[in-house]
Parts: C-alpha cells; sequence; structure tokens
C-alpha cells in the first residue's frame, strides 16, 4: 500500500515494473518485489508508458514536465513547460517517438529528447493521442471528434473525423482499420479510416475510461458497465450487431480493462478494488475468474507483464497487487 494514490502502471521487456503516483514519485518494482522509489515529479504525475527502448519509462506530470526514468532509477527530463501539465502520452517504436500534448499542441518527441514536429491546428484541448500501429498515423482526439496526422508530415494535412461532444480518449484497432474513441457521455464513437463512416456505441452504464483490444480476431473490450463490454469488429465490423457482456456477477462498475498480450483473455478492473480475468470469445461470453474481491479503492491501473505471466493492479488509494499468472487460472 503506498501513500498516494496509482496514476499508472507499466511493465519494461525485463519484467520490471513501473508504477506512477499522486505523489509525483515512480516506484520501480523487481520480480523479487523490492521497490526502489524514484521522484520524477514536483507534484503528481498523472501520466505513464514504456519507453522506445522497452527498458525506461515515461510520465507526465502537473508540473509540467516529461520525464525518462531509466531502470537504474536515473531521471532525465524530456520537457519542461511550467504551469501547463502533461496528463496526455503515447509512444510508439515504430515511429521511434513519443507523443506529448500540452493544450491544443501536439509534439513528437526523439529519442533523443528533441522536438521533431508539432501541430496546434485543434479545436479545443487535446485528450487523447495513440499512434496507429504501424506509427505512421497519429490520432488526436478533443472536442468535436478526432484529427489524423501523419507523423512524417505533422502539422501539415489534417484528416478531421467529425462528431459532435467531447471525445476523452483515442485508439487504433490492431489492425490500423478503425480509429474509436471515449466520450464524456456515456458512450463511444468510432470510424472507419477508409472512407470515414462512423458508428455509435451507446447504453454504457457509465463513462467508458479504459478499453483495449485483442487483434486476432479483432475484439475490442470495455470498461463502463457491470461487466466487460465487448464488440466483435471481424468481418463487417460491429455495426448493427449487439456486443457480447462478459464477467457478470462477479464484480461491481468495471473501470479498467487489459487483453493479455498472447492468449485471448482480458483482466478486469472494478469500482470496489477487485480484479478478475475473463475469457474472450467471438461468439460467446466465455467464462470470468476473480483474482480479488475487492477493497482498497477503485481500480486505475491494470498492466501485464510482455510475457503474460504477471498481472499489475492498482488503485486510487495507493492499493497495489501483483498476481502471479504463470500457472493456469482456475
Amino acid at each position: 500500500m503506498f501513500d498516494a494514490g496509482i496514476t499508472g502502471a507499466v511493465f519494461a521487456d525485463n519484467g520490471l515494473l513501473a508504477v506512477a503516483l499522486g505523489d509525483g514519485s515512480v516506484q520501480l518494482i523487481g520480480p523479487d518485489e523490492d521497490i526502489r522509489p524514484v521522484q520524477a515529479h514536483d507534484g503528481a504525475a498523472l501520466c505513464l508508458a514504456l519507453d522506445i527502448d522497452g527498458r525506461g519509462f515515461v510520465s507526465g506530470g502537473d508540473d509540467g514536465r516529461l520525464v525518462r526514468t531509466s531502470a537504474d532509477g536515473g531521471v532525465a527530463g524530456l520537457l519542461c513547460d511550467p504551469g501547463r501539465q502533461i496528463d496526455v502520452l503515447a509512444v510508439s517504436r515504430a515511429a521511434n517517438a513519443r507523443a506529448v500534448a500540452l493544450g491544443k499542441e501536439v509534439r513528437l518527441i526523439d529519442p533523443r529528447g528533441e522536438v521533431r514536429a508539432r501541430a496546434s491546428d485543434h479545436p479545443s484541448t487535446v485528450s487523447g493521442i495513440a499512434f496507429n500501429p504501424k506509427g505512421k498515423r497519429l490520432a488526436v482526439a478533443h472536442y468535436g471528434g478526432v484529427t489524423l496526422w501523419w507523423t512524417a508530415t505533422l502539422g501539415r494535412s489534417p484528416n478531421r473525423l467529425a462528431w459532435r461532444g467531447s471525445h476523452s480518449g483515442v485508439s487504433w484497432s490492431p489492425n490500423g482499420t478503425y480509429v474509436m474513441t471515449t466520450m464524456q457521455e456515456c458512450e463511444l464513437h468510432g470510424w472507419r479510416v477508409a472512407d470515414g463512416s462512423d458508428m455509435a456505441m451507446s447504453g454504457y452504464t457509465a463513462k467508458v475510461r479504459s478499453l483495449d483490444w485483442l487483434a486476432k480476431p479483432p475484439i475490442l473490450a470495455t470498461s463502463g458497465a457491470e461487466c466487460v463490454i465487448v464488440w466483435n469488429f471481424a468481418g463487417s465490423g460491429p455495426q448493427g450487431k449487439p456486443p457480447l457482456e462478459i464477467g457478470k456477477g462477479i464484480g461491481g462498475l468495471v473501470t479498467q480493462v487489459a487483453v493479455h498480450p498472447a492468449r485471448p483473455l482480458v483482466a478486469t478492473g472494478f469500482d470496489n478494488g477487485g480484479v478478475a480475468v475473463c475469457e474472450l470469445a467471438a461468439g460467446s461470453e466465455g467464462r470470468a475468474f476473480r483474482l480479488r474481491p475487492g477493497g482498497g479503492g477503485r481500480v486505475v491501473a491494470l498492466a501485464w507483464s510482455c510475457d503474460g505471466s504477471r498481472l499489475a493492479a492498482g488503485t486510487n488509494a495507493g492499493a497495489l497487487c501483483v498476481f502471479d499468472l504463470s500457472k493456469p487460472v482456475s
């Protein structure tokens, strides 16, 4: 249990776990659960991602700093804009770059920490950014929809995907065919990139704060209800098809989801602190296995190790659980 709320968690390629906290620290946790605290920010750490090399970590804070934390605990500043906050971040190994939002502006930062390009032609504050799987395009969420950029020509010739309302997060399908956004309303919106056709997915109990993809078949798992809501994007996509509801009755409101890196499983975190793992299947509800009954706040971070053998779950009250799933769940 940490003294501050958890704001993010991610595993490095070698199994080192990084956990960002509201006190500005990044906690480095080895496989033997030894903990090394690193003070990365003056204020809260607001977002966290694995860096380009797969060994270090990048975090943004309300001190206006973008920081790299190395596996040995070293800290290097990549960007500093006092008076701003950095809470929107994406990293792409394929693009060999990080993308960060500062108000209406998005900046691409190369491995040396240099700003490669920037774009500010957005109608409102940027609330979400995501690279496509090949790293060649960048989706930027904001009020009124999404702006698509080519990373090689960021700042020139934007492509607008319009839909009314406030879009709070954005994600690409694993094959790059679709762009999906979470919204301030209790719904998702999406577009087929090739022709701009759009789709609305409504009926959620709460705001969708987390979503993740299974690659094959293309399945989207989402939070926002008292079960995992799953949309099948195979074939012609999910239009006109009802979603699957997975894990009904094993917890409260789903607040976080994270798909296993190799198997059709989705880790599920609940507003009561509970954690479960559910089977994903294109045409059936699958089984669900409870790992933690609850307690210690709302689950706000879930992360699988790269080999899928460990699962980290963190709450807004500072509780952290790391589950060893190297053996089959039963």
